[in-house]
C-alpha cells in the first residue's frame, strides 16, 4: 500500500476509538488519514484510552479496580502512570455513589 504524502487530519490507531474519531471528522468534510500498526479494526481499543479510574458501580469489580489503581500509584514511573484528574458526569441518582 502506498502512503499519502499529506492529510488535513491524521488519526493514529484504527480501532474502535480511532475509526470513530476519523468517521466523525470525515462526516464534517475533513481530509482524514488513519494509520495503524496492524490491521484496521483488528486491535484492542480499550488499551488506547489510557484510563485508570477507581469508580465502578459493579461491586464485583470495585475491589479489583481499587487494587489496580494502588499498583499503578505504587510506582508511577515503572508503569508510565501520570495522574491528571478525572471528570465524571453521572445521573443525579448516582451522585452519592460517585462521591
Amino acid at each position: 500500500m502506498e502512503l499519502r504524502g499529506a492529510a488535513g487530519h491524521v488519526v493514529v490507531g484504527g480501532g474502535v476509538l480511532g475509526l470513530s474519531a476519523a468517521w466523525r471528522l470525515a462526516e464534517r468534510g475533513a481530509d482524514v488519514l488513519v494509520l495503524d500498526k496492524g490491521r484496521i479494526g483488528g486491535g484492542a481499543s480499550g488499551a488506547a484510552g489510557g484510563i485508570v479510574r477507581n469508580y465502578y458501580r459493579a461491586p464485583a469489580i470495585t475491589d479489583v479496580v481499587r487494587q489496580s489503581v494502588e499498583i499503578f500509584e505504587s510506582d508511577p514511573e515503572a508503569f508510565g502512570f501520570r495522574q491528571v484528574g478525572y471528570l465524571a458526569a453521572v445521573p443525579e441518582a448516582q451522585v452519592d455513589d460517585l462521591v
